[in-house]
């Protein structure tokens, strides 16, 4: 019967500790998953609006009087000789298409930027003069629809550009590159109704560069032909209420993995079997300079027995004494007797996994 007890006892006591372990495991991987979840967890934002512009440009070439054209007019994308042109005559369009309608307001202008670098010496390259020309003042306008065109022209006169560059020349001495840089610039705000801090704020351009000291003229068109973007909810930057509830269970799960574990480290007791072994393995390591183990069964029957209470009572005899302990295991793994003889008196002290006798 008691055996039968023991053995139950040992069975249950592995079993808690298994299931303490168990939850122990389960608690950090839970931890660890919400902890990454909160981490990884993003706003899934959709699209609300998107647009699309096209842009593009046209220009014709319109001539001095002279006897080697034809026509009074060259068309777009030629070579020309510098000395032949009068004006250009420039046509910027846009076209602007959004997903849905909006309240758009849009503002454009032409500006003609002069741009001068040296042409010669060391000094090759470098910029020396900049200057800007209004072509068409600032025009504003409004849409609440999906889409809005935009079609100017405007005249370039070539001829007062390129005298007013070689007057710089002239002036200064400098041998210079002259460009005249033309932009249409245009800037719209998309307001998006119904949607609180979307609205939109968009700058284009479309630049057309027309070479103005070289002796021969071609026009390079320097832009993109699409701009194109979709807008998406603005996300705010606080912690979202999800990853609140991401970081909270994971602390939740972290704290218990961790109290689980100190129940198992403090209140599950060990087996009999695991505490006779760290007894007998501490005392064995600590008292090894006076303890003397033997393999025989002793016999005493001659002597009379003194069994104590404690360890540190038989360690006091032997040493009171200048004795060794003797140490015999009973039964192996269960239960050892620790000895000491003096005289005809024999002091003992047993061990066992129970309980320290």
């Amino acid at each position: 019967m008691i055996r039968r007890k023991r053995k139950y006892r040992k069975y249950h006591e592995k079993n808690k500790n298994y299931i303490i372990i168990f939850g122990i495991v389960i608690c950090i991987i839970l931890g660890i998953a919400f902890l990454t979840m909160g981490l990884e967890y993003e706003e899934k934002s959709e699209y609300i609006y998107s647009y699309e512009a096209k842009k593009s440009d046209n220009y014709e070439t319109l001539l001095k009087p002279n006897e080697f054209y034809t026509s009074s007019s060259l068309p777009k994308g030629l070579y020309y000789a510098s000395k032949s042109i009068d004006k250009f005559v420039l046509e910027y369009m846009y076209d602007f298409n959004g997903s849905k309608e909006a309240d758009i307001n849009y503002n454009y202008n032409i500006i003609a930027n002069m741009v001068a670098t040296v042409a010669n010496n060391d000094y090759k390259g470098k910029e020396v003069w900049n200057r800007e020309f209004i072509i068409l003042d600032n025009t504003s306008s409004n849409t609440k629809e999906k889409e809005f065109s935009i079609n100017e022209k405007v005249d370039i006169d070539y001829e007062y550009y390129n005298n007013l560059a070689r007057s710089y020349e002239e002036v200064y001495g400098i041998s210079i590159n002259a460009v005249l840089k033309v932009y249409f610039n245009i800037s719209y705000d998309i307001n998006l109704q119904g949607v609180a801090e979307n609205n939109k704020t968009i700058n284009d351009y479309i630049e057309l560069d027309i070479p103005i000291t070289s002796t021969i003229t071609n026009i390079e068109e320097k832009y993109q032909n699409i701009t194109n973007e979709e807008i998406m909810p603005q996300i705010s930057e606080k912690i979202s209420a999800t990853k609140v509830v991401y970081y909270i269970l994971a602390v939740i799960f972290i704290i218990s993995a961790l109290v689980l574990f100190i129940i198992m480290k403090k209140f599950i007791k060990k087996s009999p079997k695991e505490m006779y072994k760290s007894n007998m393995k501490h005392i064995l390591n600590y008292y090894k300079d006076i303890i003397v183990t033997i393999s025989n069964e002793p016999n005493f029957s001659n002597l009379k027995l003194m069994e104590l209470n404690s360890i540190d009572d038989l360690i006091d005899v032997a040493e009171q004494n200048n004795s060794n302990i003797i140490h015999y295991e009973v039964i192996e793994n269960e239960k050892s007797e620790l000895y000491v003889i003096i005289n005809e008196y024999l002091y003992m002290y047993i061990i066992t996994g129970e309980k320290l006798k």
